[in-house]
């Protein structure tokens, strides 16, 4: 992007870039410890287990599908006091998340990506120092928008470019929508775009505009060569961002 956009009211409700390591050597249960450690000034809240479920859907031949579910591996999660800034650890996984505000304009040099990146490469360093990974051999950088209108009914189309087109025949009343498409780069990159209607108060409409830009390899790359990658992520992320939304939208996240 040529031009990086700054709403008064950005609609970014996480922010989240997350890392998957080729293991140098094999998972050691005190590498949270050791990083909380090095990150503690900035993550001096008490850090709390993260639990994960898998979800899958079995078929057998001439039997009904069926859901199960198990336990995947748990990331501990360091925090600030405040919550809104937050790393997650796990084995060969390294999550950071901003939650909102993810940006102030009232404080543009310490908010936004010039306060995400250097969290994301503070952490990346004390994970690399403390768990000694061959390389990254995935990046996912991801950004769930809120976006709430003040109206009791609006057409979805006039804020996402990317909402589900009207139907002939159909009513023009939409009550709940949800859509998630899997888009694929060149570059072995791929973003992932989902949507949907979302609870918001009373005489208000609610849509999550969810982008997940991903870069996947067999390839490990190095820590520096992470670092740039998850940069030029972003920026695509951005730009998809602004690709999607109209006008309309930008007026609201522009809004005192």
């Amino acid at each position: 992007m040529n031009e990086r956009r700054r709403y008064r009211n950005p609609p970014i409700e996480e922010a989240l870039c997350e890392f998957r390591f080729l293991p140098g050597r094999e998972w050691d249960l005190t590498i949270p410890g050791k990083l909380h450690i090095r990150l503690s000034d900035e993550y001096s809240g008490k850090p709390q287990e993260q639990k994960v479920v898998n979800i899958a859907l079995n078929a057998e031949e001439g039997q009904p599908p069926r859901m199960s579910y198990d336990s995947g591996p748990a990331k501990v999660q360091l925090i600030t006091p405040d919550g809104k800034r937050q790393v997650g650890v796990g084995k060969d996984v390294l999550s950071i998340h901003m939650l909102r505000p993810y940006q102030d304009p009232r404080n543009l040099g310490r908010r936004g990506w010039d306060e995400f990146r250097p969290r994301i490469s503070a952490a990346l360093d004390a994970y690399w120092k403390v768990a000694e990974p061959i390389g990254v051999c995935r990046i996912g950088i991801r950004y769930l928008n809120k976006i709430i209108i003040p109206q009791k009914a609006v057409a979805v189309e006039r804020y996402l470019k990317c909402a589900l087109p009207v139907v002939s025949g159909f009513p023009d009343r939409l009550n709940h929508f949800m859509s998630r498409v899997d888009y694929a780069y060149e570059d072995d990159v791929r973003i992932v775009l989902s949507q949907g209607s979302i609870n918001a108060p009373q005489d208000h409409v609610g849509f999550l505009l969810d982008l997940d830009v991903i870069w996947e390899s067999e390839d490990a790359i190095s820590q520096d060569e992470a670092l740039l990658k998850a940069g030029y992520l972003r920026d695509r992320e951005r730009t998809a961002f602004e690709s999607v939304i109209t006008d309309k939208a930008r007026e609201v996240f522009n809004a005192a």
